[in-house]
């Protein structure tokens, strides 16, 4: 049975808190309670198994500290849901998700890396990295390197929001990489939104901000996460972040529907 929720103390917190998807889940529920139709919270229960789901936008991500393998009505209700919104990406717990085959999905394998505090170049220049920049600059620099971020005002309208609530924070160095801070909650921190423009890329920017983001993190006594698909693993295996675990998320392959969809990062 999958139920909205209503009311935010309906949530487990304890239970969330455990794993990086629970936390992503608890930032947004922080920020944005129950009210909004295009942030809604769901909770799957199945022989006393519970799993908690967020739908933000065209991502759909679920978290459960229970393990669903084999059990078949959760994974026909799930895929139902799946069918009925639509989501670009589904993502989360893998036990849930194994169950899930649906010919609009393809899976993408992805790996958790732990951030780990590294030597930076002599050529790094730490006042150039900005701790608050402009948004529409952060986007310019997404936009190069994701083609399926999603709209520029959903990408605003939701970055600005977790900005100002400060459970999110944007990065950008010498205004040509920038890095984002998706989630800050309780001293664990989820890095995504890497990017790179392209008349830059090859100079090492890149490595040297993400080892800049790891020092400054273990400083201020923070665990860093960042995911990386199979295209981008070797370059976080190189520069000695360490690999925590493999995983696969789901993404509506492009010619379901005219549009193809778009994710949120």
């Amino acid at each position: 049975m999958i139920i909205e929720i209503q009311h935010a103390s309906d949530v487990k917190r304890k239970s969330l808190s455990g794993c990086h998807y629970g936390r992503k889940i608890l930032s947004c529920l922080v920020a944005y309670g129950t009210k909004y139709s295009f942030c809604r919270f769901f909770c799957l229960e199945s022989h006393q198994r519970f799993a908690w789901m967020m739908l933000q936008n065209s991502t759909l991500l679920i978290s459960s500290q229970d393990d669903f393998t084999d059990d078949r009505e959760a994974a026909e209700e799930l895929s139902l849901f799946i069918q009925m919104h639509s989501p670009f990406r589904v993502e989360g717990a893998q036990s849930l998700l194994k169950g899930i085959s649906l010919a609009e999905y393809v899976p993408l394998h992805r790996s958790v890396f732990r951030l780990e505090p590294g030597e930076i170049s002599a050529s790094f220049q730490e006042e150039q990295v900005n701790r608050a920049p402009k948004l529409d600059d952060v986007y310019e620099i997404l936009s190069e390197g994701f083609p399926n971020l999603i709209a520029y005002d959903i990408w605003l309208t939701d970055t600005s929001h977790m900005v100002r609530r400060g459970l999110r924070q944007c990065f950008t160095y010498c205004d040509v990489t920038a890095a984002t801070a998706i989630y800050d909650y309780g001293n664990q921190v989820l890095i995504g939104q890497v990017a790179t423009k392209t008349a830059a890329r090859g100079k090492g920017y890149a490595r040297d901000f993400l080892h800049w983001i790891a020092n400054d993190l273990e400083a201020r006594g923070k665990t860093g996460i960042l995911y990386a698909l199979d295209i981008r693993k070797s370059f976080y295996e190189e520069i000695g972040f360490t690999l925590m675990e493999s995983e696969f998320v789901l993404e509506r392959v492009h010619d379901a529907e005219p549009d193809g969809g778009k994710g949120i990062l």
